[in-house]
């Protein structure tokens, strides 16, 4: 007998949630995203125009600005045409075929088109043209064209420094400019330089996404930057109005304008080199966008609305998709969770969730993976680490490491020829103390070379050695590498050099003194002593030559009053220059200015100067000590001498040690004084080694200036002793604040 089980009732249909939610929800985002990309598309729109309008007035003032640069280069390179040597000779001459080489080079340099030099009848003495063929490029050359009824070269003869104006070539119109042919006074012609209209232009172009157009003042297009296709550049006309309300306002006017079809905005600026009206200068923006007409906007934002829409329902779908992938990626995690390690995904990673699935599915093998790389790291330390013992077996000096506590862990071959075959090298060496001192207890993070290279003497030799920190990624220290090298050769070269001129100077000195004593007589021993003490001399620079350097200055430095240092130089050189004849004179302008310095260094330095002024000046002339104001936080001196001069050959060599040059009086004779030329490189040296720069000016048959910046001190945090300087001066001049220095001079 069977049961008859009761019927199941048919499952009910119904509509699920998520439908009932996100559907309405959905629909809303899209309506609200289409609505909000219409209203903003239409406000982007409208600020493109005011975008593009601002570009338009950018560019605009750009190329008034590149029109400016573009005048002040070729004004520049004309006055460079000007004052190079031998072009007014050539001109006054008329000597054009030396001036043809002379002009091409200097304009091919400057990218010049054309170079004009003209007499001071305005007739050409020679002219260069570029001309641009398809097989090659290159200067033609003119002369005797008569350009005195050019109205550019008109102005420059009648006296104006610079003029610009359009001039017809044969090779078109050219922008030039000119300025008087004159570097010595009197006016010898005009130099014209100049330019194409469409180089000019290229200069000009301010903007890629922008064009030109060129008008002289008459409306002819001169030149354009842009290709408008079948339309002829010379149908391209400028209107009347636009021109006349440009070129008699003088400011930029916008407007609109169409070539070979194509709608343009347009912004009309004057184009002004300098004080000269050249023509009007079109700057042109494409006006050729969708949304330009107000129709365009609206279908345009409408358009973006769509997209809006689409976009929503898009995100609507991969999101729906996105939650179905979801919840099998749970499904996984919740089956391996429960022990079926068989379960999987089986997802391709083509998003997160594809990742994290396959990441599941190689969960097994990771551990295996993390073994494998453990491996293959380890065999590749042990790689590295005999790869580096090989490199410091190979470095050419010794090599030692410690640890902390300053036991040896490792050293190379070189090492230990160098410290032979000890061990234990501490006591030896004494490096232990040396690395203390340099060290100390901590060190700072980032510092692994540590201190200046220590001499140390050892078995004879003397070695240096370089200290560095070994620190762990914590900044601790874990132990220190020191380098050695053999330096014993060097250190006796350097003592040699020492004790020959030690013994050189003993020997010089004791002989002076002899003479000067049972002979001070003799003229002829007075002229040996004097060049013995010009001896003594070059070897104490020698001396101060190869020792002296920024440390030495550093070590002796304390303020110095500049006032003072310089009273003291004056004093010290004011017989020997009362001895020659000459006038010894210093000139404060701001007293109580001090420098950091070794006052022994800088007296030294300065009283080379000047020696080398007495030395050079014939008697009666006149030495200068100058002391100017404070400039960017240094004090300026200044030694100066109407002398002899030093010749513009010599000039760029006066601080090479041990030259000399060749002075020569006013009537040609040369000059020979005592000295080996180590007066001015051991000044700049020492000028140097305070902080300071050192230059020369000089002018033959004139004199000669030396310039010295050094930096001032900061405030002075005690009293320094004030200097009498009436018990300075002596028979040394001091110059009142208010003389005429060119009238004293002059007097003097």
């Amino acid at each position: 007998m069977s049961v008859e089980q009761p019927a199941q009732p048919p499952a009910a249909r119904f509509f699920s949630l998520r439908w009932r939610l996100v559907f309405p929800l959905a629909a809303a985002v899209m309506v609200a995203a289409m609505l909000g990309a219409y209203l903003i598309t239409g406000v982007l729109t409208d600020d493109y125009a005011v975008a593009e309008e601002n570009i338009l007035l950018q560019s605009g003032a750009a190329v008034i600005k590149r029109a400016s640069d573009h005048y002040a280069r070729l004004r520049a390179e004309a006055q460079r045409i000007a004052y190079t040597q031998g072009v007014v000779e050539g001109v006054q001459a008329r000597q054009s075929a030396s001036l043809h080489g002379l002009l091409e080079s200097m304009a091919q340099l400057a990218h010049l088109d054309s170079v004009v030099l003209t007499d001071t009848n305005g007739r050409e003495v020679v002219g260069l043209v570029r001309v641009v063929t398809p097989e090659l490029a290159d200067y033609a050359v003119s002369a005797n064209t008569d350009l005195s009824a050019q109205p550019l070269v008109q102005r420059v003869l009648a006296g104006a420094e610079e003029a610009a104006a359009f001039m017809r070539t044969s090779e078109g119109l050219m922008v030039y400019v000119a300025v008087p042919l004159r570097p010595y006074g009197d006016s010898a012609g005009v130099v014209l330089v100049g330019q194409t209209a469409r180089t000019a232009l290229a200069e000009l172009q301010a903007s890629a996404v922008t064009e030109l157009l060129l008008f002289t003042t008459d409306g002819v297009l001169a030149g354009a930057t842009l290709d408008v296709g079948a339309l002829p550049l010379a149908q391209v006309t400028l209107d009347d109005g636009i021109r006349a309300q440009v070129l008699n306002a003088n400011t930029p006017v916008k407007g609109t304008l169409t070539l070979d079809g194509l709608p343009y905005r347009a912004l009309y600026a004057p184009l002004r080199y300098h004080d000269a009206l050249l023509g009007v200068v079109v700057v042109l923006l494409p006006n050729n966008v969708p949304f330009a007409s107000e129709t365009g906007r609206q279908l345009t934002a409408l358009f973006a609305s769509v997209l809006a829409g689409v976009a929503v329902a898009v995100v609507f779908a991969g999101a729906w998709s996105l939650t179905r992938r979801l919840g099998r990626v749970t499904a996984t995690a919740q089956a391996l969770a429960g022990g079926d390690l068989a379960a999987r995904a089986n997802m391709a990673s083509s998003d997160e969730i594809g990742v994290l699935a396959q990441s599941l599915d190689r969960f097994a093998q990771q551990t295996q993976d993390r073994e494998d790389k453990l491996r293959t790291m380890l065999r590749r330390e042990r790689r590295e680490r005999a790869y580096l013992l090989a490199v410091l077996e190979s470095l050419p000096m010794g090599v030692l490491v410690q640890d902390e506590t300053g036991a040896l862990l490792m050293m190379n071959e070189q090492a230990r020829a160098l410290l032979g075959t000890q061990t234990n090298f501490q006591p030896a060496l004494g490096l232990q103390e040396a690395v203390n001192a340099v060290l100390g207890d901590m060190l700072a993070p980032g510092i692994y070379a540590l201190g200046k290279p220590q001499q140390v003497a050892h078995d004879g030799a003397m070695l240096s050695a370089q200290l560095a920190a070994v620190l762990s990624p914590a900044k601790e220290r874990l132990g220190t590498v020191i380098l050695l090298r053999d330096i014993t050769e060097e250190v006796q070269q350097i003592q040699a050099r020492e004790s020959i001129l030690q013994k050189l100077a003993v020997e010089v000195e004791q002989p002076l003194f002899t003479l000067a004593r049972e002979n001070a007589a003799n003229d002829f021993a007075r002229e040996i002593s004097r060049h013995a003490a010009s001896l003594q001399k070059m070897i104490v620079d020698m001396r101060e030559l190869t020792r002296y350097n920024r440390n030495r200055a550093r070590a002796m430095q304390r303020p110095l009053a500049v006032e003072t240092l310089l009273w003291a130089v004056a004093n010290d050189w004011r017989q020997i220059a009362q001895a020659a004849q000459l006038s010894l004179n210093v000139l404060i302008a701001r007293e109580g200015l001090f420098v950091l310095g070794d006052e022994s260094r800088l007296r030294l330095a300065l009283g080379n100067l000047v020696d080398n002024a007495i030395k050079y000046t014939p008697a009666g002339g006149t030495v200068l000590l100058e002391i100017h104001d404070e400039v960017a936080s240094a004090v300026h001196l200044r030694v100066r001498d109407n002398g002899v001069g030093i010749s513009a050959a010599d000039l760029p060599h006066v601080f090479m040690p041990f030259y000399r040059g060749t002075p020569v009086t006013a009537d040609g004779q040369l000059i020979r004084v005592p000295g080996m030329g180590q007066g001015l490189p051991l000044a700049k040296s020492i000028i140097e080694a305070h902080g300071g720069v050192m230059r020369v000016k000089s002018k033959p048959g004139v004199g000669t200036a030396v310039y010295i910046a050094l930096p001032l001190t900061s405030g002075i945090s005690y009293n320094l002793p004030r200097v009498d300087y009436s018990a300075l001066e002596g028979d040394t001049v001091v110059i009142p604040e208010n003389v005429d220095i060119e009238q004293f001079w002059r007097g003097k």
